[in-house]
């Protein structure tokens, strides 16, 4: 099958800054497995395919109503304790519930034992509405996907840091007025509806979660300085537990994890590096360097939105 080569361009573009780019791309010829027409279907990549888009899409309200519109060019590897998945052409993929078409180019799929992995390259075109009730509906669902999300939690954390330190000579000084601040209802965590517990001894995640060993967050600093005035950095040891209350979860995720009723989303946070660049809006660019646990990670690209999506 032809097909082409992926061309990357690392930029970075200042405001208003205008340029003109570009690309040729080189032609590639795709090697793909033997093809057997017969009346029966392929049981197997049927199965496998089953299990790539419950995982890749997830199991939620969003995730469920996404189509793979070329699901054809998946291929699968599967040993049983290990999965992966491979695409010979970018994933063309249709989130009803949320408005968007996605171009979705993937790089790396695995699932190992109970751990999914998958990153890559994503593009969102907004679907055209058929009425202004179908775009309520859209705003409604994008709003809720983005609530209690790892990106509505790193922004929340951005804000906090904005409030909490000034910067006087290139060095961070705490506001005279912060203790009056923490804890109550200016405090953009308690505004936006998160608790943080943090339990500092599991250092990499692989103890038992238990919530009695978790402590409530009290004047640690998670976020410092980067860079760039607009790229922060995220940096904490241990594992986090991330609550939030306004929202609860769905039923699906407490019916599959065997989870009592709730009214809150529960997720723990691991860094895989010891700081994370992230922006002011809550996005972060490198794969694999915050591990999802729990609510956080069970939300997959079908609650995924576009880095120019805002709620506001």
């Amino acid at each position: 099958m032809i097909g082409y080569e992926v061309e990357r361009e690392e930029m970075i573009i200042e405001t208003d800054e205008r340029f003109t780019m570009n690309f040729r791309l080189l032609s590639r010829a795709i090697l793909m497995n033997e093809i057997n027409v017969t009346a029966k279907t392929d049981k197997v990549w049927k199965k496998d395919y089953g299990v790539f888009k419950r995982s890749f899409l997830g199991t939620s309200k969003n995730g469920e109503s996404c189509i793979i519109l070329n699901e054809f060019v998946l291929s699968f590897e599967n040993s049983g304790e290990y999965f992966s998945a491979k695409a010979s052409q970018p994933l063309q993929i249709e989130n009803p519930e949320l408005g968007y078409r996605i171009t979705y180019l993937l790089d790396d799929f695995e699932i190992d034992g109970t751990e999914v992995r998958f990153a890559g390259d994503h593009y969102f075109e907004a679907m055209n509405s058929k009425s202004k009730r179908q775009i309520k509906k859209w705003n409604k669902n994008r709003q809720k996907a983005y609530n209690g999300s790892l990106r509505h939690f790193l922004k929340t954390l951005s804000e906090r840091f904005d409030l909490r330190f000034a910067i006087e000579d290139g060095q961070l000084k705490q506001s005279e007025n912060w203790r009056s601040i923490v804890g109550r209802k200016k405090d953009p965590l308690v505004r936006e509806g998160f608790s943080i517990y943090i339990n500092k001894k599991d250092l990499f995640g692989t103890s038992l979660i238990i919530p009695s060993e978790y402590k409530p967050l009290k004047n640690e600093i998670l976020v410092f300085k980067g860079n760039s005035p607009q790229e922060p950095i995220i940096s904490f040891e241990g594992r986090l537990m991330v609550v939030y209350a306004k929202e609860s979860p769905e039923i699906a995720y407490m019916m599959e994890n065997d989870s009592p009723t709730s009214y809150q989303q529960t997720s723990y946070l691991l860094l895989r590096a010891d700081s994370v660049y992230f922006d002011k809006e809550g996005r972060y660019f490198e794969p694999y360097m915050i591990e999802q646990q729990g609510y956080a990670s069970w939300e997959r690209i079908g609650d995924q939105l576009p880095f120019n999506y805002s709620n506001e």
